[in-house]
């Protein structure tokens, strides 16, 4: 198989990148390496690696060439990030994901797999949530992550590809750097390193759905092998308390420093846990890492480097 991943030197599509490569796979990873690094890709044959931006539509062709499969990971991601740049965010989420379904149409791809965010669903009206949940975005990312999806939804019947919409929660995992605007798990992991005070805006009691970057793989590659299309949710079903985070940080790192109570930021929800009845049922997705584990194994990778 040929695949290409876009953003496949950052976070998550380099560790697809690294699976794909060990089943055997060629896989070529369009990225501009601006927030993906060169060292988070290894040296082998069958990867090519296009420099480029999903937003100039050449560049996208030349990467999605002869592709079997495209993940489309490349993003603007974060929903504080967005409130400073919507203008940013909606050029790379909006058109970089219709350039690149233009491109597939062009070239004949015959699968996508859009990563997408539960960032489209805003302020919950119940929990767990369903793919039904309405979607209200309380964040221009959202907003853009929405747009997206709904892009790949129509122009995939129009053009005839098929495709997955992931809705990913909070990942987390091995390869994911320190970032502000980015998950709270590598934020906290440095503080706690540095001997700093973990600061949490809010009380503390709001929950995240987080997921290990390896069942993010699994839920793709399984996106690839089945038959079914639509949007999925991804996440562990398993809610926890940022107040339990904190717990699990220190007790993975060995350590504890004070933490800081600080007013709650504006586009950040209070509650979020994820409905995976559809993708266990549809893709037979499962996830197989607990928080502990995960938290545990990031802070080990995280201290080594």
């Amino acid at each position: 198989m040929r695949a290409l991943v876009t953003g496949g030197a950052g976070f998550i599509g380099s560790n697809l990148t690294a699976k794909l490569l060990e089943q055997g796979h060629y896989v070529v990873v369009l990225d501009d390496f601006s927030t993906g690094y060169r060292e988070n890709l290894p040296d082998n044959d069958k990867l090519e690696i296009v420099e480029g931006n999903t937003r100039h539509y050449d560049q996208v062709v030349k990467a999605v060439h002869g592709a079997e499969v495209v993940f489309h990971m490349a993003a603007q991601v974060g929903n504080i990030l967005s409130l400073e740049s919507p203008d940013s965010d909606l050029s790379t989420n909006g058109l970089g994901t219709l350039n690149l379904l233009k491109s597939c149409k062009e070239t004949g791809v015959g699968k996508v797999v859009y990563s997408s965010s539960s960032a489209i669903f805003g302020e919950t009206e119940y929990v767990p949530i369903d793919e039904a949940h309405p979607q209200e975005p309380t964040s221009p990312y959202g907003i853009s992550k929405l747009a997206a999806e709904k892009y790949c939804l129509l122009l995939g019947k129009v053009y005839g590809l098929r495709v997955c919409c992931l809705r990913y929660f909070n990942v987390y995992g091995v390869k994911q750097r320190f970032n502000p605007y980015g998950n709270v798990i590598p934020i906290f992991v440095q503080q706690l390193l540095k001997g700093e005070p973990l600061t949490i805006y809010g009380d503390g009691n709001q929950t995240r759905d987080f997921i290990d970057v390896l069942d993010i793989v699994s839920s793709n590659l399984l996106a690839y092998e089945r038959e079914a299309e639509g949007s999925f949710n991804i996440g562990t079903g398993v809610a926890t308390t940022l107040n339990e985070l904190v717990a699990h940080v220190f007790k993975a790192v060995g350590k504890e420093v004070d933490v800081v109570y600080a007013p709650p930021r504006d586009g950040e929800v209070l509650h979020s846990l994820a409905d995976i009845s559809k993708a266990k049922r549809e893709l037979t997705f499962s996830p197989h890492t607990s928080i502990e584990a995960g938290v545990r194994a990031y802070a080990s990778w995280y201290s080594e480097g």
